[in-house]
């Protein structure tokens, strides 16, 4: 019907004369015979970014893969007219190239949804962290799983491109703003060797073969109590043979002292509180001090013949906490120190200086204290009388 109507039409154009009938316009115009002459090749990529200067740099900067020849993909163009070929029936199919990847789900049909710009296939910039949990399901199950300050974060505040790992640093440092506890240029590797991964932050675990220096990154400051530079300074065997890891092989964990030692030595059954009241510090062990209220009972745990020995003994000694004469353990006072020279320096002389000459030793002590009682003490004894546990 087209044709045929174009007949009658060109049929009507002509004049009598027979030749096609032209307005003054274009009969001004020369013919060009040779104008259709020359063999004209396919657009090439350069031809099409002339016109399309802003797809081509999106492609050149952010094509990845995408990179090729606009018509390998384009393979039919400028066919878009509204309410004939409509624009999804235009442009080439992801399916045609890429299957699906994604599985089989309806909602991961449509790429467009994720994929929003074919010349920027990675650039993702309107996902939103329910549109990653179709694909990513195991990070954000571990976010709920092990709840940490990431759990609050959309998936883009981190991964702001499509299969962009941050740095830790970018937000744990000085210049990020939040807790950071390296020295350093430090790197996502490092992080993790304590760190289980960044859905799961705050579970921090380590071998016990982990350097001592690696724990005392963060351990030598204030907010964490020195305990690096005391470990150090002590060098007990928890500083020379045993590393951070070989006791806390969590982070935060505080193990029983039983589950190294044994109780030797020591009074049965004693849980790790105990041992602290005496060891007070772990990571100075052998700095062994209590308090000055510390019953006797504490001290008889161990030195059970001392204990026994005092106990018995009816003298102002009996009264007194061990502690108060012996307030780090192994110091052993003079008598002086409560008692001065009550029986003037030519006498003590005559015995070496020692009041044991005399009076045996401070556990069982022969002889009674004069009448005036606090009289003949020191300063330093008379606090003595105020430290009675009974």
């Amino acid at each position: 019907m087209i044709i045929f109507s174009l007949i009658i039409f060109c049929g009507l154009a002509q004049a009598k004369n027979g030749k096609v009938h032209l307005t003054d316009k274009i009969k001004s115009v020369p013919p060009q015979s040779g104008l259709y002459a020359q063999n004209i090749q396919p657009l090439q990529l350069q031809q099409c970014a002339q016109c399309h200067i802003g797809v081509f740099n999106l492609l050149k900067t952010q094509g990845q893969r995408h990179q090729k020849d606009c018509t390998f993909c384009h393979e039919v163009y400028h066919t878009y007219a509204p309410g004939k070929v409509e624009y999804q029936d235009a442009i080439p199919k992801c399916k045609d190239c890429h299957g699906t990847p994604h599985g089989d789900l309806e909602f991961v049909q449509d790429c467009s949804k994720c994929h929003s710009n074919a010349h920027s296939p990675i650039n993702l910039p309107d996902i939103t962290g329910d549109i990653c949990f179709n694909c990513h399901a195991n990070p954000p199950k571990e976010l709920e799983d092990f709840p940490s300050k990431h759990t609050s974060l959309a998936c883009t505040e981190c991964h702001t491109t499509h299969g962009f790992i941050p740095n830790c640093t970018d937000c744990h440092s000085e210049k990020g703003g939040e807790v950071f506890h390296v020295d350093g240029a430090v790197q996502n590797p490092l992080c993790m060797t304590c760190h289980a991964g960044p859905h799961k932050p705050m579970i921090i675990s380590y071998s016990d073969s982990t350097p001592q220096e690696q724990c005392g990154t963060c351990h030598k400051n204030p907010s964490h109590a020195e305990v690096f530079k005391v470990i150090r300074a002590a060098n007990s065997k928890h500083n020379t043979e045993v590393t951070c890891a070989g006791c806390h092989d969590q982070h935060g964990k505080i193990p029983d002292c039983s589950a190294c030692h044994d109780q030797e030595g020591h009074r049965a059954g004693l849980a790790t509180a105990d041992c602290l009241r005496c060891h007070s510090n772990p990571h100075a062990p052998m700095n062994i001090s209590f308090a000055i209220t510390e019953p006797q009972k504490v001290c008889g745990g161990c030195h059970t013949d001392v204990y026994n020995e005092l106990v018995n003994n009816k003298t102002r000694h009996t009264n007194q906490t061990c502690a108060f004469c012996h307030p780090v353990h192994g110091q052993i006072p003079t008598c002086q120190k409560c008692h001065g020279v009550p029986h003037g320096e030519a006498m003590l002389q005559q015995f070496g200086g020692n009041c044991g000459g005399c009076h045996g030793i401070a556990h069982n002590v022969q002889g009674r204290m004069k009448e005036d009682k606090e009289g003949s003490l020191t300063e330093e004894g008379r606090k003595g009388v105020l430290t009675t546990v009974k």
